[in-house]
């Protein structure tokens, strides 16, 4: 290993190339960052080029290439410095003279390599290189968000503005103190080190890796490394991880987790990585790792299901995943994921897996009306997941049976429980109570029924939730009691797109509205003649016979 200050321009001198590696980041430097280094660049304007600016290391290796064509070398770290000098180097390209233009072009492309994966001085991963190549050729799309030419647009406003004295900035002179003040320590690594090592240890400085990001480099790593387009490793890249790092968005590391434990084990969120490591150190061979690959490129897609309900074809299926959905049941995907792959692998029909969702939305739905801390049901999925059948077509009834034996903290509240908790237990400002009223709804709805996921529709209190004169003489003597007791479970409550005009009318006014409203849990007051604590019970016990035939528990 060698290590020695340079100008960080002499990364751009010559005829050569700089490869940011596919198990690279992309780049992540934002305004902040920018302006960092401007501020620094600008210290000196006035002040001479006769110090340097010590901007860190760049740590680099001897790519292995065939006999022809420029030098590379892979940078291992120290990319988003040098990205941000290029693309510092672009925009003073384009707000200096033609001649000296045409000199810094010198510094970003080997004009002799035109047309060929040798062109550009500077190599970006994959997901950066149209938006950099674009700052170059000055042809950039103003459709394209990327951090790359927002960078470029910072840095040619600050080029074209003034000095601290109010005098147009001269752009020659930043090119001259690019060139001669910003400064790095120069690491060259030997050709038997291995990059991966180094960069894992790296990890710890700089801008921290997210475990995701930690899984793509090491899986990647294990193909030869990507020199131009068509490689194994970009190919591996460009048609597998790249496909699900698209489809799942933000939400990658979360499917990371959950295919990591889904087989049983006890895996923390941090120890990700550490996790999926393990599972590709079993593969022995690339088309190991590629195989492995392929079935998680599928659970993937089955994941973008979860998260994204409307994504799955079948209604059936489709109305349990967004009743997942909106009850946050991510504690069960990684047994979603293996239900999805049963029936991918068509181990069972649809119908068994479609009962096994309303078995598990019953569970947990059942225990979020009934009060039930979520935090038990770790252990509880953890270890129905490790013993999860693989041979089993009838895997509905495992996991009925699986949920219902179980007791305490992790039981399944039964009928009796469940209906004393609709007609008791506050309900307004739950997830669980939107739920169940959306639900009820659209089981007595009919065809007709109307759009609930708006915002105009909103949960309204028939007894008001601020009882004025009038509603205290209905209520009677004990109307403090009632309302403290009533006034928030689910009996009291229903759906409408007018909460503000009925606030606090009395109920024959409300019932005059609610008779001719489009939402059937309205219609359905025009048969009380009173509002009292009678009629919220008796709501309640009629609402809650429906709740139990929407969401059943397993017998």
């Amino acid at each position: 290993m060698e290590a020695n200050p340079v100008r960080i321009v002499q990364y751009f001198d010559g005829e050569k190339q700089s490869i940011i590696p596919l198990f690279q980041r992309p780049y992540t430097w934002s305004k902040r960052n920018w302006q960092t280094l401007w501020d620094d660049i600008i210290s000196y304007y006035d002040d001479g080029i006769d110090s340097t600016h010590f901007m860190g290391a760049v740590v680099s290796i001897p790519a292995k290439t065939v006999p022809i064509g420029v030098t590379k070398h892979l940078v291992i770290d120290g990319q988003q410095r040098l990205t941000t000098v290029a693309i510092l180097l672009c925009a003073l390209k384009d707000c200096c003279e033609e001649k000296k233009s045409a000199q810094i072009l010198d510094y970003l492309v080997n004009r002799h390599y035109g047309d060929t994966g040798d062109y550009l001085k500077l190599l970006p991963t994959q997901g950066d290189r149209e938006a950099y190549l674009e700052i170059i050729e000055g042809k950039c799309d103003p459709g394209r968000k990327s951090l790359i030419t927002e960078c470029h647009d910072y840095f040619k406003k600050q080029i074209m503005g003034n000095d601290a004295s109010g005098i147009q900035i001269d752009p020659e002179r930043i090119l001259e103190i690019v060139k001669n003040l910003l400064q790095v320590v120069m690491i060259n690594l030997g050709e038997t080190d291995d990059p991966y090592l180094i960069f894992e240890s790296l990890n710890f400085k700089g801008e921290p890796l997210s475990q995701a990001d930690l899984v793509r480099n090491y899986i990647l790593m294990r193909f030869r490394n990507s020199l131009g387009s068509g490689g194994e490793q970009e190919k591996i890249y460009r048609e597998i991880w790249h496909p699900m790092e698209q489809r799942l968005g933000l939400k990658i590391e979360e499917f990371l987790w959950h295919y990591s434990i889904q087989d049983g084990q006890d895996v923390k969120k941090p120890r990700i990585y550490s996790a999926m490591k393990a599972t590709f150190n079993i593969c022995k061979t690339s088309n190991d790792v590629i195989e492995k690959l392929g079935e998680m490129n599928k659970d993937s897609i089955n994941y973008s299901k979860f998260i994204d309900p409307p994504k799955e074809s079948s209604a059936k299926i489709q109305k349990e995943l967004t009743l997942l959905d909106k009850l946050e049941a991510t504690i069960c995907y990684p047994i979603l994921l293996r239900l999805f792959r049963g029936l991918d692998n068509d181990r069972f029909e649809e119908s068994v897996l479609t009962n096994a969702l309303k078995y598990l939305n019953s569970f947990i739905l059942r225990r979020a009306v009934c009060d039930e801390k979520r935090s038990a049901l770790n252990k509880l999925f953890a270890n129905i997941v490790s013993r999860f059948p693989e041979d089993i077509s009838s895997i509905d009834d495992w996991i009925g049976v699986e949920l219902s034996k179980r007791t305490r903290s992790e039981r399944w509240p039964t009928d009796d429980e469940f209906i004393e908790a609709i007609k008791n237990k506050v309900l307004y400002k739950t997830k669980a109570g939107r739920i169940l009223l959306e639900n009820i709804e659209a089981s007595i709805a009919g065809k007709e029924v109307i759009d609930l996921d708006n915002d105009r529709i909103t949960i309204e209190h028939i007894m008001p939730q601020t009882l004025n004169d009038d509603w205290k003489r209905q209520l009677g003597d004990s109307y403090e009691e009632i309302h403290s007791r009533r006034v928030d479970t689910l009996g009291n409550l229903t759906l409408s797109g007018m909460n503000s005009e009925l606030g606090n009318m009395q109920f024959y006014e409300k019932k005059k509205i609610y008779e001719t409203s489009g939402i059937a849990l309205n219609r359905g007051l025009s048969h009380y003649n009173a509002w009292t604590e009678t009629e919220i019970i008796h709501r309640s016990e009629s609402m809650a016979k429906i709740a139990i035939k929407i969401w059943p528990r397993y017998s």
